[in-house]
């Protein structure tokens, strides 16, 4: 496998349209609070801190399973819950509610060109590996969405512990991939994905439209990325 050339994708925003967490709150409250007039709006201030990959630079081994990893976001659901007006009590049954809305496959969309263009990669002798942050269940998500035939391997910071742009989320990735000599990263966030690759002397491609003067390589689309990766 060393020297095979390989791709490392992110997932949400990449591959599947982003899923915001903040929309799995508010269907935990359509559930459990119908009638509610709270919008996804009024969360979004309350989740730019307490994930795991908010604190990149601190790694997170205690969290390596799925009870743990979820058991840690509970107080932090809470909150936010609080924040919007429930009790302490019913803050807390809510937070409890959110790993089920979360790890529904239905909620990943796949882009029209993921499955197309990772099978003509594959075809054209490339390696496809997914590098996440995110929960641990994700690889299930991965089996879920049909992608596991065209996928070497997935790394979930949920069970490594490494939450991009960590260098040792890279070497991870690229280790297991058995150090090829030819690899990309390509993902959809400026500084995780892109810089965070670039330091490790990764080439990145930063893909789906997002505006970064600094990205060397910008993708609208996945079929960008090819065209990028097999000119150079």
């Amino acid at each position: 496998m060393t020297g095979q050339k390989t791709i490392i994708w992110d997932f949400d925003g990449t591959l599947v349209q982003f899923t915001s967490w903040r929309y799995a709150l508010i269907d935990v409250l359509n559930e459990f609070e119908p009638g509610h007039d709270i919008d996804h709006e009024q969360l979004r201030p309350f989740l730019r801190s307490g994930f795991p990959w908010h604190k990149p630079e601190e790694p997170h081994f205690h969290l390596s399973t799925p009870e743990a990893w979820w058991d840690s976001l509970e107080p932090f659901f809470t909150r936010v819950y609080q924040s919007v007006g429930f009790n302490m009590e019913r803050a807390a049954l809510l937070a409890r509610q959110v790993r089920k809305q979360m790890t529904n496959p239905k909620r990943f969309i796949l882009f029209e060109d993921t499955i197309p263009v990772l099978t003509e990669l594959k075809k054209n002798g490339w390696r496809n590996v997914i590098l996440s942050n995110h929960m641990p269940e994700l690889p299930d998500i991965v089996r879920s969405l049909e992608l596991t035939p065209l996928i070497e391997f997935c790394l979930t910071s949920g069970v490594t512990g490494y939450e991009k742009p960590n260098p040792q989320a890279f070497h991870m990735a690229l280790s297991l991939a058995g150090d090829p000599k030819n690899v990309w990263m390509a993902g959809d966030n400026p500084i995780s994905d892109v810089k965070g690759a670039e330091i490790q002397g990764i080439p990145a491609i930063l893909v789906r439209g997002q505006k970064n003067e600094e990205a060397k390589y910008k993708a609208k689309d996945l079929w960008e990325v090819i065209k990028i990766i097999e000119e150079q």
